[in-house]
């Protein structure tokens, strides 16, 4: 017994040091490097949120880092991606945006030796090293089934989402397929921006031709901040008969979750922070020599309620969160005892 624990002790040993050695090459040979972020937009929690969590682990390291914002773009943002490759960074991270779009761009970056990775995309863009992200499939069951339950399987779903956007091309496909299975749901599908007022007007008017109680279900909507539009229409309009469901965990996700008199019933709150430090993570780990890796990189999830609603705030934005989006847990508590636990989620791949 002492022999193999002997051995046991001089492979955790050997390890340690092997560990140690990859950990300093990759320091080594990554310092000192300019990192471009390419983000289609900085609009929300989302976005920033990836952003600094990358800059840390990237900053940290003794890299520079220089952020460009698409403006929700396209355009725009191809040619952010254009001018960091002209510009001679050593590498870089996309935020969000199309693969095929892309591809031309990534295509000149790698011929110019510098290294791409993007973050949610939700797709592997040819030539990039990998795709880090939240598990789009997995998470938009989690939120229709929370959304499906609140109304009993049955009634009219008013389905909000950019057409084109890929990450939410995807989650509705996912509620399309899911909805195949009751067919006392009926979905009526609303095309919209990513505008939260452009939503909340439509709202208004879907709203306005839907007056009796009961006429409308619920509302899914692709992501928190787009959400709140209709949120906000529907409040206004006193209808607390609709139930409301979304994607991410921003902080206007959890005050539509926790507000008193929200019709809001969940939200999948995603590791945003980690998304960013993975990206961050994945490129040192290119500048240091590594080649190979997964074509998708999935970070943690998980869904929010009123029952769990303390604990899933505390959990993604720290202790502080009630400061910032001025709620107070002890009255979140009164209202919805939390008893419900919290289930952290994502994909075990071999």
């Amino acid at each position: 017994m002492r022999h193999v624990s002997l051995r046991m002790a001089a492979s955790l040993a050997a390890a340690v040091v092997l560990l140690a050695m990859a950990s300093w090459s990759v320091s080594a040979d990554a310092a000192g490097k300019r990192i471009g972020i390419a983000a289609r937009e900085i609009v929300n929690d989302y976005n920033r949120g990836i952003i600094e969590g990358a800059k840390k682990v990237l900053e940290g390291a003794g890299d520079t880092v220089v952020v460009v914002d698409g403006q929700s773009d396209p355009r725009k943002h191809n040619d952010n991606i254009e001018n960091l490759i002209n510009s001679h960074v050593d590498g870089i991270i996309i935020q969000l945006g199309d693969a095929q779009q892309m591809a031309p761009a990534v295509a000149k970056a790698t011929a110019a030796g510098i290294p791409v990775l993007t973050t949610s995309v939700g797709a592997l863009t040819p030539g990039a090293l990998t795709d880090v992200g939240g598990d789009d499939s997995l998470m938009a069951a989690l939120m229709t089934r929370a959304l499906l339950s609140s109304i009993n399987y049955k009634g009219d779903v008013y389905v909000f989402w950019v057409p084109g956007a890929p990450l939410l091309e995807t989650r509705k496909r996912i509620l399309e397929a899911m909805v195949k299975d009751y067919p006392q749901v009926k979905l009526h599908f609303v095309p919209t921006e990513h505008s939260a007022a452009k939503v909340q007007s439509q709202m208004e008017d879907i709203l306005t031709a839907n007056p009796d109680p009961g006429s409308i279900a619920g509302v899914w909507g692709a992501y928190d901040l787009l959400t709140s539009g209709a949120v906000q229409a529907i409040r206004q309009a006193g209808r607390s008969d609709i139930k409301v469901a979304s994607i991410d965990g921003d902080h206007v996700g959890f005050q539509m979750l926790l507000e008193d008199g929200s019709p809001f019933v969940a939200t999948v709150v995603q590791d945003v922070p980690n998304i960013g430090a993975l990206a961050g993570t994945t490129m040192l780990q290119a500048l240091g020599g590594k080649k190979d890796f997964p074509s998708a990189l999935f970070t943690d999830a998980y869904i929010a309620i009123h029952a769990n609603g303390v604990a899933a705030a505390e959990k993604r934005w720290g202790k502080d969160v009630w400061t910032q989006i001025q709620i107070d847990p002890k009255d979140v508590a009164k209202r919805w005892p939390q008893t419900e636990p919290l289930l952290v989620v994502r994909p075990t791949l071999p």
